[in-house]
């Protein structure tokens, strides 16, 4: 996953393969590096740490091949400069250059192979950052894996205008960092990139958000509000259908069709959003329990299962992170 602890920015140079394989292996996961020619190998790199979000600028001399055992939680975008790559990810190969970027997700072995000088910007994105941003476009629960086509064109459309903000965003982090001084501007240009990788590359949920841009029928527009202005009280399947008077079977209808889940699914998407609010703002000695039973969650096992598929985190990690608290 991308590391928190880290230091917000760090550079690295020199011609050591073990050094860049330790190096890189605490970024992500075990990474070997061995130079392929008595040539010998040069690197210059500089990683930039923003919350679920690292941004990279390497260069690289010589011939090398690269091995590592997957990015785990966390997904990474390839933007090629200059030279090629090919990266093998399980039993497919992708050849990265300043054409095609690349997208590695996942636990998967790769294999990395460079015969020529090469430079390239690459994101690494924590997956339930993405996971909370894709939910809150479709307005339902995602988790899992993303599943995103492995490449993706860099010279039009889309592909450049994600290389484009990356960019501003890894020129903004480094050297006197302006980004870090704009805390609003570094989190609306971090959440446009995600944003701009989630609605223009495919992947599993691109259906979904097809599906969540329809006009949503009334019945279920009104069921939503009636969750969300009751959120905090028990409540059953039958209530909410006679509430928006509607069958019960009508109601989930309607919530598979445009929501992708049933409703009851729904309100504990709602209700998980505002108990995470509530921690975040929590007064000092408020605890994870008091909070959760405020909310009608009474099994915290449970809670804190689904707490983390949807957040990437404990609640109680949430109650005591300052970097989370507005």
């Amino acid at each position: 996953m991308v590391l928190r602890d880290r230091p917000e920015y760090f550079s690295f140079e020199g011609s050591d393969p073990d050094r860049l394989a330790a190096t890189l292996t605490g970024w992500t996961s075990r990474v070997l590096v061995k130079p392929i020619s008595t040539e010998g190998i040069y690197y210059k790199c500089a990683w930039a740490n923003a919350g679920a979000m690292s941004i990279g600028h390497s260069h690289y001399d010589g011939q090398l091949l690269v091995e590592s055992e997957g990015v785990g939680d966390q997904l990474v975008f390839v933007m090629p400069q200059k030279g090629r790559v090919d990266i093998r990810v399980g039993d497919r190969t992708i050849c990265s250059s300043p054409e095609r970027g690349a997208i590695i997700e996942g636990s998967r072995r790769i294999t990395a192979l460079s015969l020529s000088s090469r430079e390239h910007m690459a994101v690494a994105i924590e997956r339930a950052a993405l996971c909370r941003h894709l939910s809150e476009m479709v307005e339902v629960p995602v988790s899992g894996g993303l599943e995103f086509s492995p490449e993706f064109d860099l010279l039009s459309g889309p592909g450049s205008a994600i290389a484009r903000i990356a960019a501003t965003l890894q020129a903004g982090l480094a050297g006197s960092a302006p980004l870090r001084k704009s805390p609003l501007a570094l989190t609306r240009l971090s959440e446009a990139l995600m944003q701009m990788i989630l609605e223009t590359l495919p992947h599993r949920f691109s259906e979904k958000m097809r599906r969540a841009a329809s006009p949503v029928p009334r019945h279920v527009k009104k069921a939503i509000e009636f969750m969300t202005a009751n959120l905090s009280k028990p409540m059953t399947l039958v209530e909410v259908a006679v509430a928006c008077g509607v069958s019960s079977r009508t109601l989930q209808q309607g919530f598979r069709q445009f929501k992708n889940t049933t409703p009851m699914n729904y309100l504990q998407h709602l209700r998980l959003e505002a108990f995470r609010e509530e921690l975040v703002e929590a007064r000092p000695g408020q605890s994870v329990a008091e909070v959760a039973l405020s909310w009608g969650f009474t099994h915290m096992g449970r809670l804190a299962t689904d707490y983390r598929n949807r957040f990437g985190e404990l609640p109680s990690q949430t109650l005591r992170s300052p970097s989370v608290r507005r």
